[in-house]
């Protein structure tokens, strides 16, 4: 299903969360990206999902502040920016991490 969108913000979206679980899984894990339509809500939801060990319940809430990060390296901003581009799109970013794995849940309006 097609939405209205930039392209590069999109693969700037999808790439961050991607990069972002592989680095949380190391070698030996899993990432699964699966998309569907929702036709009652008329929205195309995209779940991106790692095996990783998770994000703890105290962290979870804040993994959307610009500037917030548990990475060395890290600046905190790859994440306040993918939910700043998805809410412009109209859409809606969640995230589900509860002891293993983390699945970040995107939706966006289906172009009609």
């Amino acid at each position: 299903p097609e939405v209205i969108a930039d392209r590069e913000l999109l693969k700037q979206v999808f790439l961050n969360i991607c990069k972002n679980g592989i680095e949380a899984m190391g070698e030996d894990g899993v990432l699964t990206v699966r998309e569907r339509f929702d036709a009652a809500e008329k929205q195309v939801c995209i779940d991106i999902r790692d095996t990783g060990s998770g994000i703890p319940s105290f962290l979870i809430d804040k993994i959307f502040d610009p500037f917030f990060t548990t990475k060395e390296q890290g600046i905190g901003l790859g994440l306040s920016v993918c939910q700043r581009i998805i809410h412009d799109m109209g859409g809606t970013i969640r995230v589900n991490s509860k002891g293993f794995g983390t699945t970040f849940h995107i939706s966006l309006p289906h172009a009609r």
